[in-house]
């Protein structure tokens, strides 16, 4: 069977030229840590958002997390032993009197993504001598810790390297604004080799055993992030910065290596080697397990690197929650700002995890949100700051049992234990009704919210206001309702008939009433949803959005026959697009082609006609359900676009969401550079295509 190695430590997997960097310097990078914790960066080192930094740590992983190290300032001092030395700069800042961002410093050559980390090339001529110096970023695996190593060759001359840390030790999602300065206190205190700074309860160890450490505190005032300005967010921020590392080389033919570690623990790293050689391992099993799924030796090459390049993102997400005593897995929703959601982990499930053979870490993490369930809800997330479950959510309750029952058919088991008392529950508050007004109304349909709540997954809000306020009963919650209660039918029949004719019973009332009362004849597709009108009546709401193609594309789908070619035809025409699908059709008043400008003005457009690439999974899945074989081939030319922009925004990641339309003929990614289920639904489709290909 055709493989895919684990890439040796200096092999690349993305590699810019100095052309790529001139072109597109807002391209960033994304390094994980499997606790939460993350590095994140542009490709020519100039920090561009409050999130960027080269350690992130997860507190209470994976949330609570923390800014620690934001950048390091380089100076490196050329014929440092003579009267008037060369001063250069190595990483750009961008400060409040500044227009635009830097571009890329002159010396910067290269940048290199690898299975160590990624690594910046830079190269200097001086005075007949030719200096290179190279910088590596390797963020630990299960550890809040950064190794920042330095390669500096300069034969015949004498070379200084002053490294400046800079450090804001407050919430991520926080910038360290005047007041705060003040408010919040830094602390130093030298150890041997470095110091520890602590602010606020948060920490860091810097340690560099090659340099002199010279205690020098000051604050960088007024530095400038170019995407939060965009995004009509508060920019500018004073860092902290306890003192420099300095450093010489001796002027040999040889290279000089020097490191500075950051840490939140004061524990001994392992080599960068030994520490990637793990993940690499995880990596590269999750890797081929995904191309047995997805017919082994009948995977062809350009296939095989998708696969490979994906099961990768999708690693990225995959993390430890720590709750106590307990350990479990959970899935970040998105980098850099999202924690781990109950929606995003149901529907990424299947693709990061059944897809890949990592059956594990699925019941792990199906364990760990069942065991946070109250009333019958699992938690619509984990706040970031705290951890503290919130359940405003109709969705991923049901989705939950969705991926339970996914696991059940790849495990070849039935579905019992914890898990399955947890669907049951879900099923039996959902009847009887349960917070946030969910309950079964007597049509047989699932009704949820009201003018006020954000309940399904389009939930954007802004200073009070619902700009989707899909309340009623929402056609994809129905769909999952269905399809739930026969997904469990099907797990107990053999040992409980009753309760299976039970479950079957109510999955039929819903399947007659969706198409009885969610049928829109005019349109050849479905309402969006039945919303409730103060007189106790309900309008159906015949908005074109993609929220129907769940009636069409789940296993036990309530709609079919010629019904479901329609939907499918409808989505087609007012809905596809190259990277996924709009959340609304152009021809609908409300309809926003651009995400961009403040957050007022993307919240609106959020699910109004943006495209969201994870959409294009149920999608596949209704194709393949309801056209023949002969349009796999075009099938899997749908995907093309979106592995394709693997190598765009975020460097191995997809993108959240894209413009609905396009400008100057490219649709944008926007909206948090590396989404779970965008590669979840993509690498899932792109495994189920190869399957059908086979057949």
């Amino acid at each position: 069977m055709q493989t895919i190695p684990a890439p040796d430590a200096t092999q690349a997997l993305w590699s810019l030229t100095r052309d790529d960097l001139v072109r597109a310097p807002h391209t960033e990078w994304l390094l994980t840590n499997a606790l939460g914790g993350y590095a994140l960066g542009s490709v020519t080192g100039t920090p561009l958002r409050r999130y960027h930094g080269l350690l992130i740590s997860a507190t209470k992983p994976p949330v609570a997390r923390v800014s620690v190290l934001s950048a390091v300032d380089e100076l490196l001092i050329l014929a440092a032993d003579t009267p008037q030395p060369t001063r250069l700069h190595l990483t750009p800042f961008q400060f409040a009197a500044h227009e635009a961002p830097p571009p890329p410093p002159p010396s910067l050559i290269a940048f290199e993504r690898d299975a160590l980390g990624v690594r910046w090339v830079h190269r200097v001529e001086h005075q007949g001598h030719e200096v290179r110096v190279e910088k590596m970023v390797h963020l630990y695996d299960g550890r809040n810790a950064v190794r920042i190593k330095y390669a500096v060759r300069a034969p015949g001359l004498v070379v200084r390297l002053c490294l400046r840390p800079l450090l804001r030790l407050l919430s991520h999602h926080r910038l360290c604004e005047a007041d705060e300065r003040a408010r919040i206190p830094v602390h130093v205190r030298t150890i041997e080799g470095g110091c520890v700074v602590t602010r606020s309860g948060a920490g860091v160890h810097l340690a560099s055993p090659e340099s002199l450490f010279v205690d020098e505190p000051a604050w960088w005032e007024g530095i400038r992030y170019t995407k939060d300005e965009e995004r009509g967010q508060a920019s500018l921020e004073s860092l902290f910065s306890p003192g420099v590392f300095e450093w010489t080389t001796v002027p040999a033919a040889g290279t000089s290596v020097l490191t500075l570690h950051a840490s939140c623990e004061a524990t001994e790293e392992p080599s960068t080697i030994e520490d990637a050689a793990q993940s690499e391992r995880r990596i590269a099993d999750a890797t081929r397990r995904a191309i047995i799924h997805a017919g082994g030796d009948r995977v062809d090459a350009s296939c095989l690197s998708a696969i490979a390049h994906l099961v990768r993102a999708g690693d990225q997400f995959i993390v430890q929650r720590r709750d106590g005593e307990l350990r479990g897995r959970s899935i970040i929703a998105g980098y850099p700002w999202f924690s781990d959601w109950g929606r995003d982990s149901m529907i990424c499930i299947p693709g990061l995890m059944l897809a890949c053979a990592r059956l594990e870490d699925a019941r792990s993490t199906l364990e760990t949100f069942a065991r946070h369930r109250h009333n019958g809800l699992i938690p619509n997330r984990f706040r970031d700051e705290t951890g503290t479950p919130e359940y405003n959510t109709a969705d991923a309750s049901l989705l939950f049992i969705k991926a339970c029952c996914e696991l059940a058919r790849v495990e070849d088991t039935p579905l019992d234990g914890p898990l399955l008392d947890a669907c049951l529950e879900v099923v039996e508050a959902y009847r009887t009704g349960t917070d946030f007004g969910i309950a079964l109304d007597t049509d047989g349909l699932v009704r949820a919210g009201d003018a006020t709540t954000q309940l399904t997954w389009m939930d954007a809000t802004h200073d009070g206001e619902v700009f989707t306020p899909r309340f009623g009963k929402a056609i994809e919650i129905n769909a999952l309702w269905h399809h739930g209660l026969l997904a469990l039918a099907a797990q107990v029949a053999s040992r409980e008939p009753a309760r299976r004719d039970r479950l079957t019973e109510l999955a039929h009332a819903c399947a007659q009433a969706i198409n009885d009362r969610m049928w829109n004849e005019q349109d050849g597709c479905l309402f969006d949803r039945l919303e409730p009108r103060p007189d106790g009546s309900e309008e159906a709401i015949a908005e074109i959005r993609p929220n129907q193609i769940f009636a069409i594309s789940l296993d036990h789908a309530p709609v079919s026959g010629d019904r479901a070619v329609s939907v499918l035809e409808t989505v087609e025409r007012e809905l596809l697009t190259p990277m996924g699908l709009r959340t609304l059709s152009p021809d609908d008043p409300s309809y926003c082609p651009h995400y961009e400008g403040d957050m007022r003005r993307r919240d609106e457009a959020y699910h109004n006609g943006t495209v969201w690439p994870w959409l294009i999974g149920p999608y596949v899945d209704a194709v393949l359900r309801l056209r023949s074989a002969s349009e796999v081939p075009a099938l899997r030319k749908r995907l093309e676009p979106l592995i394709a922009s693997l190598g765009d925004g975020c460097l191995g990641q997809l993108a959240e969401v894209y413009d609905g339309e396009p400008v100057e003929g490219v649709q944008r990614p926007d909206g948090c550079c590396a989404q779970a289920w965008s590669v979840s639904e993509v690498l899932r489709s792109l495994v189920n295509i190869l399957r059908a290909s086979q057949d």
